[in-house]
């Protein structure tokens, strides 16, 4: 079973180039996924009220052909590819839409686990859930995997921050979207540029008044990103290519 969901670009959603961030588009992605899960009967307040446990993203992969500009209309269409021992995946295509016509602009995979808000350990109580029956709808999306990401042992650059009251979301820990946009204010010398790839990996979450790193390696195309722990582990890595 998909669902669509319309959005307009807004000037804030922009950058000097006049074409949506990375981060935005990722922001309206995982909006759609909310709605999405709402509809299906697994938004947040029915996790948290019977299995104490709420929606986390692991993985997501974007590859945009075409970053709109403000006042465009976009159709954000989603669907659950399948569920696997602790892991849910959402697939996305996203849609330009010009008058009764639209055209397709990119595409999305994620994937999610659900943790208990006590333990902050993976739950998998709710994936056996009676709702699930009749909303898996099996379409795989033909994105080559992502390799995996590690440390950067010699990073281009390297920028710090803290997380502050405005990076936490309602689970209490830093929000997925902040973890792409400190990436692209250590370095933006590939946004603005389409096609382009984005492929992560979240690993560990980071809690306000965390002093983490933002490693940054460049290379032919590409943009190797790795965020640190203030004890030194991985919290995200992000690989952002040029097509």
């Amino acid at each position: 079973m998909k669902h669509l969901f319309n959005f307009t670009v807004q000037h804030a959603n922009v950058d000097a180039s006049r074409h949506m961030r990375l981060c935005d588009l990722e922001h309206y992605i995982l909006e759609a996924a909310g709605m999405s899960a709402s509809r299906f009967g697994l938004k947040t307040d029915m996790l948290v009220e019977k299995y104490n446990a709420t929606w986390v993203l692991t993985r997501l992969t974007i590859v945009a052909d075409y970053l709109p500009t403000y006042d465009d209309e976009i159709i954000v269409e989603t669907w659950i590819e399948g569920n696997a021992h602790m892991f849910s995946m959402r697939n996305f295509r996203i849609y330009l839409k010009k008058g009764e016509e639209k055209f397709l602009i990119g595409k999305c995979s994620s994937v999610w686990t659900l943790i208990n808000l006590t333990t902050r350990a993976v739950d998998t109580a709710a994936f056996h859930d009676p709702v699930w029956e009749g909303i898996i709808d099996g379409e795989k999306l033909n994105l080559p995997r992502a390799k995996r990401l590690g440390t950067i042992e010699e990073p281009t650059s390297e920028m710090p921050h803290t997380i502050h009251y405005t990076d936490l979301d309602y689970n209490n820990h830093c929000n997925s979207i902040k973890y792409l946009q400190f990436m692209l204010n250590a370095d933006d010398s590939l946004t603005g540029i389409y096609p382009i790839r984005l492929d992560m990996n979240y690993a560990k979450e980071v809690h306000k008044g965390d002093a983490i790193r933002v490693q940054v390696q460049e290379q032919p195309d590409a943009i190797q990103y790795c965020i640190l722990t203030p004890s030194g582990e991985i919290s995200c890595t992000a690989l952002l290519t040029k097509l």
